[in-house]
């Protein structure tokens, strides 16, 4: 089984340091790992080497790829051909060429989640190292979650669609043009089953701590520190787990300060790289395949019903709580999260809610 792993928190050089010392970590135990990077050339820089938009070999385990938005496009143009197919005629897809294609904001996430699935589902890596943004990250590894919301939103909705009455109520010559289209109900079935399918594959992979994981990246300045926990409170909203703290570049003079700030995961004070010694990091980082017992995002007390929340990094008035139909909403750290009540809650209105730091809890 395939893990990804990624880095939140301070500094964009200090977080893109560390995935290639932890991808370096892996190599060195026989691991085959993929270092995956969007256009940063710090990398080329760190790694001292050109990347390309194809895996390549820097060293014995090690590939990397660097991820464009422009060529992942095209790639996935492929994908979409097949699965319009189905309902729409050829001339459809045939007359589109990927290439011109105008890039919207929010195609960069979709299309590195369609990336990173295709590499972990291959069975070519046994880790997969992602270097990005903070924000980005969260959005794309939270796009199974928000798609899930949708799916079970709007797929009944769609299923009870009668075509034939759109139709009729809108007459004439596009009445006729749908009621002429042949839609084949059955293939539209499998197909949203398809999508069902790699949906909840999605979900299972994000809320799995030994396929999906996460380190905060900080130093001892409480700028560093601060951003850190906000990160790490951002990502309890995705049900990503962090594992641990790397404090890179620390001073030395306030470790009891970011053991405080980050109880109960272990911080792992990392030296700052010099003339591309890896093995000093190397040597320093956390041993990646041990077990970690970590807070859950998320906890259901059916006696007392409560939902405990767990937020760190944030204080009450950045937590928004709202109820809608039987799906409770939190809204933190830019993020939105649906938790869906078990059925012996299912119905509840929520009595009560209160931030006791670091936890929301909610009584319904």
């Amino acid at each position: 089984m395939s893990r990804i792993i990624t880095f939140l928190g301070d500094g964009s050089r200090e977080r893109t340091t560390l995935s290639i010392a932890t991808a370096k970590w892996f190599a060195r135990q026989g691991k085959r790992v993929l270092l995956a990077t969007y256009v940063n050339p710090s990398t080329e820089l760190l790694l001292e080497t050109s990347l390309s938009t194809h895996p390549q070999s820097v060293e014995s385990h090690l590939q990397v790829v660097q991820l464009q938005t422009t060529v992942l496009l095209e790639q996935a143009w492929d994908e979409v051909k097949k699965l319009v197919s189905t309902y729409l005629p050829d001339s459809f897809s045939e007359q589109i060429y990927p290439a011109e294609l105008i890039i919207l904001p929010g195609f960069d996430s979709f299309l590195t989640f369609n990336a990173l699935r295709q590499y972990y589902q291959s069975g070519s890596y046994d880790v997969i190292i992602y270097s990005g943004e903070n924000l980005e990250i969260l959005r794309m590894l939270g796009i199974p979650s928000a798609l899930d919301w949708y799916f079970r939103r709007f797929h009944q909705i769609f299923t009870d669609l009668d075509i034939s009455e759109i139709a009729n109520s809108i007459g004439g010559p596009f009445a006729a043009a749908i009621l002429n289209a042949n839609i084949d109900r059955q293939k539209m079935q499998e197909g949203l089953s398809q999508i069902q399918h790699w949906i909840e594959q999605g979900v299972a992979v994000a809320n799995d701590a030994s396929q999906l994981t996460a380190y905060l990246v900080t130093n001892d300045t409480p700028e560093a520190i601060a951003d850190a926990r906000w990160w790490w409170g951002s990502a309890q909203q995705i049900n990503l787990t962090v594992s641990g703290i790397l404090a890179y570049q620390d001073r030395d003079l306030s470790r009891e300060a970011i053991q405080s700030a980050f109880t109960p995961l272990a911080v792992h004070h990392i030296s700052t790289l010099q003339e591309r010694n890896w093995e000093a990091i190397i040597q320093e980082l956390p041993d990646f395949n041990a077990s970690i017992s970590v807070t859950p995002p998320l906890k259901i007390d059916l006696i007392q019903r409560q939902v405990r929340v767990f937020l760190p990094g944030f204080h009450k008035k950045q937590v928004k709580l709202t109820q809608s139909n039987t799906e409770i909403i939190i809204e933190a750290g830019d993020q939105r999260r649906q938790i869906v009540l078990p059925p012996e809650l299912k119905g509840k209105s929520v009595q009560s809610g209160k931030f006791e730091e670091p936890y929301l809890v909610i009584s319904v």
